[in-house]
């Protein structure tokens, strides 16, 4: 039961990771440690939302911390540098509901949500539509994981 217990606890620490996400534990998850579909997709999106609240409530601080830090190493300080034009211009264009969904998919979910709430977009929105893109994005990584297994399992017993 313990070993388990230590599996959904890696899963659910490495789904907090940056670029790893459901894109790294859901697979690893199904395949490797040959968990339930379902439970993979409830362990690995719940990782996610909580590391992407972090980021939704303590990203302006961790900026300004960053920034500090920098500036004394630097000896010297230095404005903080603005928001990316093309970010701007695709919160223009698609919106905080679009921008969020699609950042999950497109790079990582967290950093998407951080860059967001940092264009004033309702911290709400930006974590309800960024987890509704983690977990989109997590079942297409279960499905694929389902049938990548069942299809390599058919070719080695051949």
């Amino acid at each position: 039961m313990e070993n388990v217990l230590l599996q959904c606890i890696f899963i659910f620490f490495i789904s907090m990771v940056p670029f790893l996400e459901v894109f790294l534990t859901v697979p690893t998850a199904i395949i490797v440690f040959n968990f339930p579909p379902f439970a993979a997709l409830i362990v690995a999106i719940l990782g996610n939302a909580i590391s992407v609240l972090f980021f939704v409530f303590f990203g302006t601080e961790i900026n300004k911390l960053f920034h500090t830090v920098y500036n004394k190493l630097r000896k010297r300080d230095r404005a903080p540098v603005g928001i990316n034009p093309r970010i701007k211009r695709t919160f223009d264009r698609f919106g905080a509901t679009g921008v969020c969904f699609l950042s999950s998919i497109l790079f990582s979910s967290q950093i998407g949500a951080g860059a967001i709430t940092t264009l004033g977009a309702s911290r709400n929105q930006v974590f309800i539509w960024t987890t509704l893109g983690v977990s989109t994005l997590a079942v297409i990584m279960a499905t694929l994981s389902v049938v990548a297994e069942g299809l390599v399992s058919s070719l080695v017993n051949l």
